[in-house]
């Protein structure tokens, strides 16, 4: 006897405005079914998690769920967007001004995962405590949600989908953005939940970390299911796919004029006993680093160690570089140079700009903002500047997109975006924050490559974030890891190297 069918689509059909996302969806989800879907940037798979809560309609075809599920209140999704809308809320009723000590801290982590309820006024639940353990977040608690690391950030939203409990739960890419420990946490989690009442889909780019527990597999290319059915089946199947290809890249764009020049004789960036802490909390602790022109590194550590506080220490959005023994380029910091004149020799890539990046913004428009250094175009874009953005545009292969909006992209579309953006103004110094976060293999070998040819041009040196060993450029020689300090915070260790 079959089991009760929990959702069915029919020769579904269903677009954004326009745009075809999914089409010819013929497929079932039965209850006791674990599902991953498979897919790479723009395959259709948040479309498909959409269409099953309702947020997306079809235009043709047919769409069922069992009267037992109310697809608007019990299924739970947890992805990039639902992050935004997080960040999004927390800034909407933020009051520091309204404060002595100008600082919100906003929604705490743990009365988010308790969905409002104060941690403190109630007894502690033994299922709270039990998941704030697996996740290993107990430590972050009493942050406010705007300011734990993307890797925390999505530990503390699935702790509150397993607390929720809810039907249905679809999570998109659980594992980017977490190092490797968190990594071993989540897959054991992902078994335990999966073994639970809770009916679970995991949206991935590959099933490179697939859970033993997933039992039928679904694979979309383009808006269409290629392959579908049993795990070991599909798997099967997809091990025969060719791998991506390996074309030489073209040349790059014309390098944009650089109205400022460098002494190449001295460092490019000089950090000497550099200490962060916020609120009594220390975060870095001792901080000794040099990069040199010529030098290329790759910055490691785990979730929460203080990578992008170290990062914003000298790109000049952090003002605790005041004060600090830090040089940029030869010129201490706080020796009477602006923040833009700080900013122009710096391209950035990475979440947090991808979260707050202005809506309805077309794709141009996002590129052409890095040449001003800011989040939104506020200035006119012409001749020369309008040249830079379709050549980079052409480059990364999305001149098609670029009347569309940044916000209707796949994830991995706005990531090569973005890289564009940071590389329009030929900066010093390029910084990629985890910028294969989220990309399929396709893309995510396509950024690589991009990057070592913009290393090997002598254009741009790079500051590169990551925990995946297999996602570090070739062009990296300097490794900086940050480890506990005995007094507190993260400390790093510099080396040089000659391949990873």
């Amino acid at each position: 006897m079959s089991k009760p069918t929990l959702f069915q689509f029919q020769n579904f059909y269903a677009a954004y405005k326009t745009e075809p996302v999914l089409q010819d969806i013929n497929w079932q989800w039965q209850e006791g079914q674990q599902w991953a879907v498979i897919g790479g940037n723009g395959a259709g798979k948040s479309a498909l998690a959409d269409a099953l809560s309702l947020k997306l309609k079809a235009l043709k075809g047919h769409y069922q769920h069992t009267e037992q599920l109310d697809p608007k209140h019990d299924i739970v999704q947890l992805s990039f967007e639902l992050h935004k809308q997080l960040i999004d809320h927390d800034k909407r009723y933020d009051n520091s001004n309204e404060r002595e000590d100008a600082h919100d801290i906003g929604t705490r982590v743990a009365n988010f995962i308790l969905q409002g309820r104060s941690v403190h006024n109630q007894a502690p639940c033994p299922r709270f405590q039990q998941l704030i353990e697996l996740c290993h977040i107990s430590h972050i608690l009493d942050h406010g949600i705007r300011y734990i690391s993307t890797g925390e950030s999505r530990k503390v939203m699935l702790a509150k989908a397993l607390y929720t409990e809810p039907k249905v739960l679809i999570i998109d890419n659980p594992f980017e953005g977490l190092d490797a420990k968190s990594q071993q946490d989540l897959q054991s989690l992902l078994n335990q939940a999966l073994h639970s009442r809770i009916n679970i889909m995991l949206l991935l780019q590959s099933p490179e970390r697939l859970p033993q527990a997933i039992s039928h597999v679904l694979v979309l290319e383009q808006g269409r299911i290629i392959l579908q059915g049993e795990r070991e089946q599909v798997l099967a199947q997809l091990n025969q796919a060719q791998a991506a290809s390996s074309d030489a890249l073209a040349e790059l764009p014309p390098a944009a004029k650089r109205n400022y020049h460098i002494d190449n004789s001295q460092p490019l960036l000089d950090l000497q006993q550099v200490n962060v802490s916020y609120h009594e909390q220390a975060v870095l602790t001792d901080i000794n680093w040099q990069l040199q022109p010529g030098q290329h590194c790759h910055i490691s550590g785990p979730n929460g160690a203080g990578k992008s506080t170290l990062l914003s220490m000298i790109c000049g959005d952090n003002h605790k570089a005041y004060g600090q023994n830090i040089s940029l380029f030869g010129r201490k910091r706080g020796s009477g140079e602006s923040i833009w004149e700080i900013k122009q020799k710096f391209g950035l890539v990475n979440t947090q700009l991808q979260l707050n990046h202005v809506s309805r913004m077309r794709v141009t428009e996002v590129v052409a903002s890095g040449l001003f250094d800011t989040v939104g175009l506020y200035d006119n874009c012409a001749g020369k500047q309008k040249d830079i953005v379709r050549q980079w545009l052409h480059f990364i292969g999305l001149d098609h997109l670029a009347k569309s909006r940044f916000e209707q992209l796949s994830f991995g579309q706005q990531r090569l975006v973005l890289l564009a953006r940071a590389m329009a103004k030929s900066p010093l110094i390029l910084i990629l924050d985890e910028p294969c976060l989220g990309l399929d293999s396709a893309h995510r070998q396509q950024i690589l490559r991009i990057v070592d040819h913009i290393a090997s041009s002598g254009r741009s040196h790079i500051l590169y974030v990551s925990h995946e060993a297999e996602q570090i450029p070739l062009c990296i020689n300097q490794q900086l890891q940050l480890a506990p300090h005995p007094n507190g915070g993260y400390t790093a260790s510099v080396n040089d190297i000659t391949h990873l």
